[in-house]
């Protein structure tokens, strides 16, 4: 299969924010729309695969992060953040279906990479981009350039998802 490249970015409305992942010609590939916003109990998303035509609703829960504090120069990086995933920990929920993911940080850019694999297969690179997607050295937690082939799309969407919503860097 041919490797593809995305942009994602979150959709900047004010209460019912979602996500959305276009290609190269700037087509909306996929998408997480928020349904239902809630104060305490979890938002509704619709997750969107616009090349498949494929949509499903996940109950999505508020983003927790916790920063650890050892005393040491890594404290910046040294947060555990989530949140579940219809009722599961989306760490959890990603690493039960087989997932793995290695974080890196950027060269030439102040941000992360992450290398996704899929039962021991690489299947997409996510790296932190600028929110016009073009190269800049400072980028942004909620945009990402995505490498990834069209079988693996919805799994890229979803880490990239996780990763726009929550404050983690890295992954063991």
């Amino acid at each position: 299969m041919e490797t593809k490249s995305y942009f994602f970015t979150i959709d900047k409305k004010f209460f019912k924010q979602g996500y959305v992942m276009y290609d190269e010609n700037k087509e909306k590939m996929y998408e997480a729309k928020m349904l239902k916003w809630t104060l305490f109990r979890p938002f509704v998303f619709q997750f969107i695969n616009h090349k498949t035509s494929d949509s499903v609703e996940h109950k999505v829960g508020h983003t927790l992060t916790i920063q650890e504090e050892n005393g040491g120069i890594m404290d910046m990086f040294s947060t555990k953040s989530s949140f579940k995933f219809d009722g599961k920990d989306i760490w959890d929920y990603l690493h039960d279906k087989g997932v793995r993911i290695n974080s890196q940080i950027m060269s030439g850019s102040i941000g992360m990479t992450y290398t996704v694999t899929y039962k021991g297969i690489d299947v997409a690179t996510i790296s932190m981009a600028s929110p016009s997607g073009k190269k800049r050295i400072i980028v942004s937690d909620f945009s990402f350039n995505i490498e990834t082939e069209d079988e693996y799309l919805d799994l890229a969407f979803l880490c990239a998802f996780a990763f726009a919503r929550t404050s983690q860097v890295f992954y063991d």
